[in-house]
């Protein structure tokens, strides 16, 4: 693991309950990047394989974390995070 546990300020965060979805077209990539962020300790984690399935996604849940790719099919990294800044619900969620 790259990341120390004594490193990270999660002292404002239920780990256990934090939303994250993971969007790369790439399975690898998502599983890899998901790996990571079970062994931080997030286990709610959903994956999709590009923007337009987390666009659909977004519209009807909440969540406290966007890791997406930059280059997707469909709609990009780039096309979801103007989707999330433009959203009311979501325009405060971090975007990685």
């Amino acid at each position: 693991s790259f990341i120390n546990h004594s490193e990270l300020s999660l002292e404002n965060y239920d780990i256990e309950t934090l939303k994250v979805i993971v969007v790369d077209d790439s399975k690898l990539a998502r599983k890899a990047i998901s790996k990571v962020l079970r062994n931080l300790g997030i286990e709610c984690l959903t994956e999709f394989e590009d923007g337009s399935h987390a666009i659909a996604y977004l519209t009807e849940n909440p969540v406290d974390l966007v890791v997406t790719d930059y280059n997707m099919p469909e709609v990009d990294g780039v096309a979801l995070t103007k989707f999330i800044r433009q959203s009311e619900k979501h325009e405060h969620v971090p975007v990685l």
